[in-house]
């Protein structure tokens, strides 16, 4: 691959949070830091199914969500579409809701808040 429209995303099956979640959450991300930019073609459903070894209507279901929040439009056999992520999206507010799920995740492995920083900081340092 490596064109223009290439979705990177990585997915944990052993994560406790759910493909369909991650998922939607990472193609959210690339869309409101401008690496997915207006005008874009997401892969086919097939395709980006195909390749991260997921059922096309788990793809589909991500695809919908990120209609109805307004950052993708569906245009049926034309593809789907990255629509301006500036009015539908804040940095903040992503950044809120990746913190909210963190501390899910820690909460669910028993985990406390000096986890969850030290696993931020750890992924800071990878990245």
């Amino acid at each position: 691959m490596g064109g223009p429209g290439d979705v990177i995303v990585s997915l944990d099956h052993r994560s406790p949070i759910p493909v369909f979640e991650q998922l939607r959450a990472q193609i959210e991300r690339l869309i409101a830091s401008g690496q997915l930019r207006a005008g874009t073609k997401l892969p086919p459903i097939r395709h980006l199914a195909t390749d991260l070894g997921l059922a096309r209507g788990t793809v589909n279901k991500v695809y919908d969500a990120l209609a109805r929040d307004g950052l993708v439009e569906t245009a049926g056999r034309h593809g789907t579409i990255v629509l301006d992520a500036a009015r539908s999206t804040s940095a903040p507010a992503d950044l809120a809701a990746a913190a909210d799920t963190l501390a899910l995740v820690a909460k669910q492995l028993g985990l406390d808040a000096t986890a969850a920083h030290r696993a931020l900081d750890e992924a800071t340092r990878r990245l």
